[in-house]
This record gives C-alpha cells, structure tokens and sequence, in this order.
C-alpha cells in the first residue's frame, strides 16, 4: 500500500464528525473503535450518578461528554502531525470514512431514545394548559424522571405526568394532594388531609366566588367544596395549581398509581428565561 502522511485538520474535523473516526483516518482501528464506544459509554456510567435528574446535573453530564469528545478531536490532531508517513490501509479511503460517518449517524439517531428514556431516565414533557400557574406556565418544557415512581415512594407535592384517565392516550400534569388511605376534605377552597389544613402556597384561587353545595347542588359546587373521601390504595388525589380554573380529580375521581408515567424534576425551556432551571418540588 502506499505510505502517505496524514494531515491534522482532517483528523480533527472527521473526529469532530464522529468519535474516534480522526484516529481510523491515522490509521488507528482499535483506538477509533475504543473512543467510540468509550463515548457512548462514558455516557450510560453519568446516567448511575443520578446527576440527570436537576438541571445543572445534566449540564454537567453534557459539558463531561462534549470535553472527552473535544480530547478525542485534540488526540486525533496532535497524533496525525507526529505521524510523517503511514502506510495506507485497506479502510483509508474517503467512502469508508463516509460509510462510518454515515451508520454512526443512523445508530446515533435510532438509539437517541433509548439513550434518554432507558438509560437516563428522563423525557421533556410541554404544558398544554393554564391549569399549573403560577407553578407552570402553558408552553412550559419540564425535564420528566421517568424512574421516579418505580423506585422512589410517591409524595405529597410531587408534580407528576399520568395518562388521563377519561382518555389514556392523552397526558397531564397535576400536583399530588392525597396519598393512599387519607381522609381528604376541601372546605371553601381549603384543602384538609386527615381533619387538618394543607398549607399551600404554590396555588392560586382567580375567582372569588365560593361554589356551595346548598348554592350549586350540581357538579359546579365540588370545585370549592369536595368530600369528605378516603384515597384508595393504589390510587392519589390530584389537583392543578391554578385551583379555580383545573380539571382533575375532583371532577374525574382518583388517579390509579399505574397511570402516572413520571414526575417532573425541573423547568428546561420557557419564554422566560430567568425561570429555567427551576426545581419542581
């Protein structure tokens, strides 16, 4: 074969393209294979710190990934300037460097899911209405721990993303009010778990009025006055934050624990910026 040197910006560009794809360029095999797979791999060990579940957390596992991958560019470049000539092997040619670029792409691009769902556990979920304000705003993106609820104990004030009940094809955000086997009780927009006064001050009453069950012996009077019930096991109470103007549990009745698919951990995206990177608990 012939012997040709190599040149750096070329190394570095096409490990910029793909990890480890400069070192196969230097005729590296092994080590492009290593980088690659120590890439994805670096990734999946972050995922066991739990660092994913707060903002910072997965900026800090996103700025460690980009600086290995940075190392792997500075590696590819500084190894193919010390290289005078190598003797070209069968994989130096330019349609191989395409065909690596291009499956790493298209393994990239099936896996990106599974990466973030099975390995770190995570997903973004939209608000789609007014019913969390102030909490939430609709348009809002929140960071949803999709592993929450299989390994840690629900609890009160959790903010959590379920399958509506009425429709399980369509999902919802709502603020866990009671837990299973609780008394619970709302007295003139007052919220009482087991006789006693729940303090709340992420909720937000915009109408005045109080809705009476003598006054609105219909549905309308559950919306300030609820109960007295006991939570089912297996079951929560739900409400939105924005009390006066939220669909939930008082008016579609308990939250099967099967239907929750997550909890939200922390606001991502928002028109106003000063809000992102809050915590959601």
């Amino acid at each position: 074969m012939t012997a040709m040197k190599r040149k750096p910006i070329i190394a570095a560009l096409l490990s910029s393209v793909t990890p480890g794809l400069g070192q196969v360029y230097n005729g590296q095999m092994i080590k492009g294979i290593i980088f690659f797979c120590a890439t994805n791999l670096l990734i999946v060990l972050l995922s066991f710190t739990g660092l994913q579940f707060s903002f910072y957390g997965l900026a800090a596992i996103i700025m460690i990934t980009l600086l290995f991958w940075l190392f792997i560019v500075l590696e590819a470049w500084f190894a193919a300037a010390k290289i005078k000539e190598i003797r070209l092997k069968s994989y130096n040619k330019w349609y191989i460097y395409l065909l690596i670029a291009l499956l790493t792409f298209g393994i990239d691009f099936i896996s990106t899911d599974f990466l973030v769902k099975d390995v770190l556990g995570i997903r973004g979920y939209r608000i789609q209405s007014g019913s969390m304000q102030p909490t939430l705003r609709e348009g809002d993106y929140v960071m949803v721990n999709i592993k929450h609820h299989g390994s840690k104990k629900l609890q009160r004030g959790d903010l959590v993303v379920y399958k509506f009940p009425e429709d399980p094809t369509k999902e919802f955000l709502g603020r866990v009010i009671g837990l299973e086997g609780e008394k619970l009780e709302i007295r003139n927009k007052w919220v009482y778990v087991n006789n006693s006064p729940l303090q709340e001050d992420y909720k937000t009453h915009e109408d005045s009025r109080i809705f009476a069950k003598k006054d609105f012996p219909d549905t309308d009077s559950i919306r300030d006055n609820y109960g007295p019930v006991i939570v089912p096991w297996g079951s929560c109470f739900v409400l939105g934050d924005n009390r006066d103007n939220s669909y939930d549990s008082r008016y579609w009745g308990f939250l099967p624990l099967k239907s929750i698919t997550g909890k939200a951990s922390y606001l991502y995206l928002s028109a106003d910026i000063a809000r992102i990177g809050r915590s959601m608990r």
